[in-house]
């Protein structure tokens, strides 16, 4: 019975000795939930600070893929309406050499016909001279071969001013026309050239435009996808806290 009394005081007594240092040990935990609790509060600011820096960077760096794709975008359509203008000038200029080719064709063609004239008139004048002198002269015989001597003469004036007139005026003009096309033709040929590298710098133009939106899509993207994770891993630390913290209540 003493045996049994004593045991029972002893465990009384060490309940009564451990009592204070149980106690601690509870206040002591407690503080350090506490503690992380304060510290996940403290890390979630700091990542919504964090994620709000992120953001603002990520519409930065899309405001500068925009940007930069705006400036090539028009850079690309200035060279454009260059090529295209080079080229154009260049033809016009080569249409009015052309033009000038042609028209000194026609001054050409017009000479020629005032030389074969000249020649007609020359032998028509000659032949009614011949003429005149046989019939002054009064001889039969020279009046007659002065007269077949002079409609040979009139027909072949007629012929100077009117077939081969016709054909060496022909033949100056197209003398000329074909200047014309070996001044002409390259710079079509370069108007059109030109044309052709303005759509290429204009279809350039564009995708520089449509690669600046994807690249600042991107951007926005990747920005949005790391501010999220740092929220996310933040909150998932106070939610952890949170709950670990309700635990030892």
């Amino acid at each position: 019975m003493k045996s049994y009394r004593g045991l029972l005081a002893s465990c009384v007594g060490l309940a009564v000795a451990l009592a204070p240092l149980s106690s601690a040990f509870a206040e002591t935990q407690s503080e350090h939930m506490a503690a992380e609790l304060a510290n996940a509060n403290a890390q979630l600011v700091l990542a919504q600070g964090m994620a709000s820096d992120i953001t603002a960077q990520g519409m930065l760096s899309a405001d500068n893929d925009r940007a930069i794709a705006l400036d090539d975008s028009t850079a690309m359509r200035e060279r454009a309406l260059a090529e295209s203008s080079n080229g154009n000038a260049i033809e016009a200029i080569t249409k009015g050499l052309a033009n000038f080719a042609r028209s000194q064709g026609d001054v050409n063609a017009r000479n020629e016909l005032i030389i074969l004239q000249g020649r007609a008139a020359v032998l028509v004048s000659k032949s009614d001279a011949d003429i005149a002198n046989a019939r002054a002269i009064g001889r039969q015989e020279e009046i007659a071969n002065a007269a077949a001597q002079s409609q040979i003469a009139h027909s072949l004036a007629d012929t100077l001013t009117s077939v081969l007139a016709e054909s060496n005026m022909s033949n100056a003009r197209q003398i000329a026309e074909n200047q014309a096309n070996l001044i002409h033709t390259p710079g079509i040929a370069q108007a059109a050239n030109g044309q052709v590298l303005g759509a290429n710098d204009l279809l350039a133009a564009d995708v520089f435009l449509a690669t600046g939106v994807l690249n600042a899509t991107s951007s926005n993207i990747n920005a949005s996808t790391r501010a999220a994770g740092v929220l996310a891993h933040a909150s998932d630390s106070l939610k952890n806290a949170q709950a670990m913290a309700a635990a030892t209540k």
